[in-house]
Order: C-alpha cells, then structure tokens, then sequence
C-alpha cells in the first residue's frame, strides 16, 4: 500500500511541475539596433499583452497569442489585422519571421 500511494505521490508532483510549464518563451524585453524604423523594441508581458515601439513609432500596444512552439499571432492596435510570426527563442535572442511579405522579420537580442 504505502509503494502504492508513494507511487501515486510521485506522480501528482510530476504532473504539477509540467501544469507549470516553463511559461511563456517570449515573456520580457527585446531589441534590435540598426533596421529601417531605427531602434525596434518588443515587450511582451508573458499574459497575452506586447507593446512595439521604434525610432519612429511611439509605443503600440497590442495582443499576442502562441499558436504552437514555432508560431505566434500578434495584433498591434495600429494594424489592420493580427499577423503571424515565425519564432525561435535562445538564451538571449528571439527571431521573428514574418510569414507574410509584406511584414518585416527582426532578429532581436533580450534586453
């Protein structure tokens, strides 16, 4: 009995720590230095909230939601409509691929 329920013990802790997940990949501060909008700052606030700001945009707020573990459609309010990103996320850099042409890619550093 006493294997039994340390078994099933063992079993709910695992289950626990993978609910917790490692939280959002894309959760903080990033930037990329030398585009064509100069200066581009990603903020995404790991609960579905980002902000981009440039040179020469002022902050744009806006929503994000993470498809699948490559993709992510983010909405700024100063677009027309939500586009999707290509992303891969290292210790210290993130890579969005626009999957549309007319969308620029960035390939930033974590700040």
């Amino acid at each position: 009995m006493k294997k039994v329920l340390s078994a099933v013990l063992c079993l709910v802790i695992v289950l626990s720590l993978a609910a917790c997940g490692g939280g959002d990949a894309l959760k903080g501060t990033w930037v990329q230095e030398g585009t064509d909008y100069g200066t581009v700052t990603w903020v995404f606030d790991g609960k579905g909230g980002c902000t981009l700001e440039t040179d020469f945009l002022d902050k744009a707020e806006g929503t994000y939601t993470i498809a699948d573990d490559k993709t992510v459609n983010i909405k700024i309010d100063l677009w027309d409509e939500e586009k999707a990103y290509e992303y891969a996320v290292s210790d210290t850099g993130l890579k969005l691929t626009a999957t549309d042409e007319l969308s620029p890619s960035y390939d930033l550093t974590k700040k």
